[in-house]
């Protein structure tokens, strides 16, 4: 079979002989193949390399994203180890705060608080829960949890302390005054006559002129002049409570005023039957006389 060629005819500008170029026709399609192998490799090794940008950019990105998530993460883990500080911290204060409340000589006279050692976990929590306690998702749920138990301790221990504050107002558990006692509560000899008597109250001796103070708020039912007690305060406290200051030398408040605890109400004196100057105290619990200590802190 003869073999065929492709004739190019070369023309040169400056002579007129010709010059003739055989190539074979298998040249030819090699050539052809190979140039159109290397447009495809071309075009592949393009998009190969366009595909490696956007790979090298998405990498890039969430290189950034890593590094802002990972800051975020120790910020969090800062602010959960604060927060959990913080917790223990309240905690702690709340368990004082109820000692305190319960153990206040306020309360004495009151309902106690009424709290049974009971608790455990609001949730079912496994083993394999419990150990994964170090995760920090973990911990933000403990911490969430233990917020929420806080919230409801706070909620119920402040009407106690709102109670504590308002029962304390009107509760008579300081002196009206300081001084030695002369005459306790109960059963004493008469003064002014051979015999016993039941004494109703304190005698506080003191200096004619001494102040006197309240030592609760109410209201004064009686400021005027008595034949035993001399002149005599008669402050009512709310709840059957009423107390009694007698032989004063003069009035800082008249019936029908309001007084608040520690305020001043009289002096001492010695009006009415009496030996010497000195505040005659009473406490009452429905007009039946009890003695004032029950109602002070333990140690005055």
């Amino acid at each position: 079979m003869a073999r065929r060629f492709y004739t190019c005819i070369i023309v040169p500008d400056s002579s007129h002989r010709l010059h003739k170029l055989r190539i074979p026709q298998k040249a030819i399609h090699a050539f052809a193949v190979l140039g159109a192998l290397s447009f495809l490799v071309a075009i592949a090794l393009g998009f190969s390399y366009i595909h490696m940008m956007f790979k090298s950019s998405d990498y890039e990105l969430i290189q950034a994203e890593n590094t802002d998530l990972k800051i975020k993460t120790k910020d969090l883990q800062v602010s959960t180890t604060k927060l959990s500080t913080k917790l223990n911290d309240l905690e702690s204060l709340s368990e004082k705060l109820t000692k305190i409340v319960e153990n206040d000589p306020v309360f004495s006279q009151s309902k106690k608080l009424n709290v049974q050692p009971e608790g455990g976990s609001r949730v079912d929590v496994t083993t394999e829960q419990l150990i994964r306690n170090g995760d920090l998702y973990a911990s933000l749920n403990l911490l969430r949890n233990r917020a929420d138990d806080m919230e409801v301790r706070m909620n119920s221990l402040l009407p106690i302390v709102n109670q504590r504050v308002g029962t304390d107002a009107v509760t008579p558990n300081i002196w009206p005054l300081i001084g030695r006692i002369g005459s306790q509560f109960g059963s004493r000899p008469d003064p002014f006559e051979s015999g016993s008597e039941m004494h109703r109250g304190l005698d506080i001796e003191a200096p004619k002129g001494t102040p006197v103070h309240a030592p609760a708020g109410g209201y004064v039912r009686i400021a005027q002049r008595e034949t035993d007690y001399g002149n005599l305060i008669v402050i009512d406290h709310g709840n059957g409570l009423t107390t009694r200051y007698a032989h004063l030398n003069g009035f800082a408040v008249h019936a029908g005023q309001m007084v608040t605890k520690r305020q001043l109400i009289g002096w001492v004196g010695m009006t009415g039957r009496t030996t010497g100057p000195h505040l005659h105290y009473e406490v009452r619990l429905n007009e039946m006389p009890v003695n004032p200590r029950s109602y002070l802190v333990r140690g005055d």
